[in-house]
């Protein structure tokens, strides 16, 4: 049942960003520092190996790409990848692949780190635990997993401003996911918050660790 409910989603998922890739990077004009700003939270010092999860266009791959760390962005759709494989130099150990990210092709503990950005908002509930629990597996033991998404606040009147506008333009997950607080989804990963921070009360920075003994 979970299998078919996923594969619904990755055919919604693929006609959704493959009719937004070519236009998608135009993000970083205004998504730019975020983008940086998100690297620079992990935190974590250079050469690492690192796994970047519903990379998109590859934003988030890049920059800590530049950093120094060796970065694999994985995605659903096709059509984003053929947008992130600009970002590719010989200077970066930077690579990109379509896998799913509910089925991770890697082995348990193969990354220093894993990271989300601005995608656990664009998945179903269920999903987005499930890929979370993935990330958690391929992550070694001491290692960080980060997400960077919308904050589930509308407690101030720009952050209220901002869920209307967004609204208009992102998926159909979107509301659901500002239904929830991001802490239902760390606590049913089985994670555990060791830093956050936010910016103008619209996006959230995650740093989480795996519960102790626990994989």
């Amino acid at each position: 049942m979970f299998d078919k409910y996923t594969n619904n989603y990755k055919n919604y998922n693929n006609n959704f960003f493959g009719f937004w890739a070519r236009i998608y990077d135009l993000e970083k004009y205004f998504l730019f520092p975020f983008r940086r700003k998100s690297a620079q939270f992990l935190g974590i010092k250079p050469p690492k190996k690192i796994l970047d999860v519903a990379t998109g266009t590859g934003a988030l791959a890049f920059e800590l790409a530049k950093l120094g760390h060796d970065v694999t962005g994985i995605d659903l759709s096709p059509e984003m990848l053929n947008q992130a494989i600009k970002k590719l130099s010989p200077k970066l150990k930077l690579q990109f692949q379509v896998a799913d990210g509910t089925k991770l092709p890697f082995k348990d503990e193969s990354f220093d780190a894993t990271t989300i950005s601005w995608g656990i908002h664009d998945i179903p509930y269920e999903i987005g635990i499930k890929v979370l629990k993935e990330m958690k597996r391929v992550t070694k033991k001491n290692g960080e997993i980060m997400i960077v998404d919308y904050m589930n606040s509308k407690k101030h009147r720009l952050s209220k401003i901002a869920y209307f506008l967004i609204s208009l333009y992102e998926s159909k997950n979107y509301k659901s996911f500002m239904a929830k607080k991001i802490e239902s989804y760390v606590d049913e990963a089985k994670l555990k918050i060791i830093k956050e921070t936010s910016y103008l009360g619209i996006w959230e920075f995650l740093l989480l660790k795996k519960f102790s003994g626990l994989v």
